[in-house]
């Protein structure tokens, strides 16, 4: 029987094989490359008029909590987050070795080597390791699939939680992915789901152990070079838990007892060569063959066994790659881009109002798209998620120790607020520290792909719910200046800062911190709503070359032609919204 087949991106198929093992509850907090796995878990069970009950959590201890409670009671659950949040969701990890469920506990933690999306890279294996958490990753979108099926019945079978760790590459690459009823699917270990190994072991000077989207890549590069039948390679697709599995290095042990060296190409870490153990045959991150940092992409992973082969002299044919094309690439002059916040973002209006409000103020940030104030000059530090409120909290000790109070002025965005910024503000208001805090509120989780906040009442499956208003949870904590501005206002706005710290630097004892809630919704989801404000932006015709807009407001949708020595608007990146017509000085 031939079977059915979809093209999905990999968190859809790990969406996929979760809801044909039947889970039963699915909790998540947004956060790329992880943030299509739970509406992909909502659209094959509406299509498969299923009861899976998903939510997007507040964050990612929540989810996970959530997910435990569910499966403790029998049930099969799954939390989904990426790298980073899986710091947020450590506290109940130090527990799973007693926990008592009676159902099914997957994790599912996408990593970012890179990093592409995230601040840091960071191997969620390690924790594996550590808390002796069985783990499994997969190399392809289908093979994801298959190991999320598999993964979530492991778990239910032994009563065990389990994390699922993929990385970006795997994550979003698109592949033709077999359809199964739900509950129908066959997983045969004996097929290689699990680690297997790749090519003809016998006599072999040289080896490669591999995992994830990284053992796919070697194969390809194995192939170019015409090895691929020569060097065998080891897939670690799983490491189990030891009580279940006895010696959990035991196939790999064997693997490299067979060969005289062995290559370990892993990301991003040295897990693999950890669990090998000292070996004077392993080359990898430890020995400086590997580089210690960083995506093992196909042109990485071609250097590293280039200088493996020819340092090990196993093969006499010398392998030549495309240099001339490398070469020629050289010669074109690529103008450097950072990344900028979208024409017309709110957020822009906003850092732009506080540099002119203070622009020697010390600007705490946070973790979203308002990170990328830093090219604004209005982001001086970002640690975590709701670090910038305790950061600025610091910051007021530090000068109040020294009798001087001057301008600090911390940003979060709405939905990192809710998430990781009501403990830190109460804390802060409890001390009554002395800044500002501007809440970014553009209505949307809008960097990891549009998710609703707790302010919009829409959950993840669509449905209305009570929305819970930053305003009100603000106000509750007694916070006696709290102002609500539309950013597009700019000169609203910057005297509305400037009051904050008039406030702030009363001799009266009130309440603080002072806090300004930016609302203007995220422009990828009001683009079409409303008429633009403005029908022509006059920049063109008033400019003198002076490049202000340019250095201190960075609109894309603004570019500055040299051979005319002024500013021209980009038509079709231009939202109309005229914020930089109050950045212009000539206007």
């Amino acid at each position: 029987m031939e079977r059915k087949k979809e093209v999905m991106i990999g968190n859809y198929a790990i969406a996929r094989g979760l809801v044909e093992a039947g889970i039963d509850l699915a909790a998540a907090y947004p956060g790329t490359p992880s943030s299509e796995i739970l509406p992909g878990i909502i659209e094959f069970n509406k299509r498969e008029k299923g009861s899976t009950y998903a939510e997007w959590s507040v964050n990612e201890r929540c989810a996970l909590e959530v997910a435990i409670g569910a499966a403790m009671i029998g049930k099969k659950s799954a939390c989904m987050m990426k790298q980073v949040g899986l710091n947020v969701a450590f506290p109940p990890l130090p527990s799973f070795d007693e926990l008592k469920i009676r159902g099914g506990l997957v994790m599912v933690v996408c990593d970012d080597p890179g990093p592409q999306s995230s601040q840091t890279e960071q191997d969620t294996r390690l924790i594996s390791v550590l808390m002796d958490i069985a783990y499994f990753e997969p190399s392809s979108p289908d093979e994801a699939a298959d190991i999320a099926y598999y993964a979530m019945n492991y778990s239910y079978e032994h009563k065990l939680p389990v994390i699922i760790r993929s990385t970006h590459r795997v994550s979003h690459a698109r592949q033709a992915v077999s359809i199964f009823p739900k509950g129908k699917r066959i997983v045969d270990l004996k097929e290689g789901v699990l680690n297997k190994t790749n090519g003809n072991l016998e006599g072999s000077k040289l080896g490669i152990v591999s995992s994830g989207m990284t053992y796919s890549t070697t194969l390809d590069v194995l192939k170019e070079m015409g090895l691929d039948n020569i060097i065998p390679v080891f897939k670690v697709t799983s490491i189990m838990k030891g009580k279940i599995s006895g010696d959990k290095n035991k196939g790999i042990i064997e693997f490299v007892d067979k060969v005289e060296h062995v290559l370990v190409l892993e990301e991003t870490d040295a897990v693999l060569e950890l669990l090998i153990g000292k070996n004077g045959k392993v080359l990898g991150r430890n020995t400086g063959h590997v580089p210690s940092a960083g995506e093992l992409t196909y042109n990485v992973i071609r250097d590293i066994l280039g200088d493996v082969l020819e340092s090990l002299k196993i093969t006499k044919k010398k392998f030549f790659y495309d240099y001339e094309i490398e070469d020629a690439t050289k010669e074109i002059h690529i103008v450097q881009r950072p990344p900028k916040l979208c024409a017309g973002c709110p957020h822009r209006a906003t850092f732009y109002a506080m540099k002119e409000a203070f622009p020697e103020a010390v600007f705490p940030g946070d973790i979203g798209c308002y990170t990328l104030g830093t090219s604004l000059g209005a982001v001086d530090t970002c640690i975590d998620m709701g670090g910038g409120i305790n950061i600025a909290s610091g910051f007021y000790d530090a000068y109040n120790q020294d009798g001087a109070l001057i301008p600090i002025i911390a940003t979060i965005g709405d939905s990192t607020f809710f998430h990781a910024g009501i403990t830190p503000l109460y804390d802060a208001v409890k001390k009554n520290k002395r800044f500002m805090l501007i809440i970014m509120d553009n209505g949307t989780t809008a960097m990891t792909g549009m998710q609703p906040t707790p302010q919009t009442g829409i959950t993840a499956q669509g449905e209305l719910n009570k929305p819970i208003l930053i305003e009100d949870m603000v106000s509750s904590l007694g916070i006696d200046f709290l102002k609500v501005v539309d950013p597009y206002d700019v000169p609203l706005m910057i005297n509305t800062i400037k009051d904050a710290y008039n406030f702030l630097s009363l001799e009266i004892k009130k309440a603080a911190p002072a806090v300004i809630i930016a609302r203007r919704e995220c422009v990828l989801s009001s683009r079409g709503k409303e008429k633009p404000k403005y029908e022509e932006i006059p920049l063109e015709k008033t400019c003198i070359g002076c490049r202000t807009c340019i250095d201190y407001f960075g609109c894309p949708a603004i570019q500055f032609d040299d051979d005319k020595n002024q500013v021209i608007i980009d038509e079709g990146l231009c939202t109309k919204c005229g914020v930089c017509l109050f950045v212009c000085p000539m206007i």
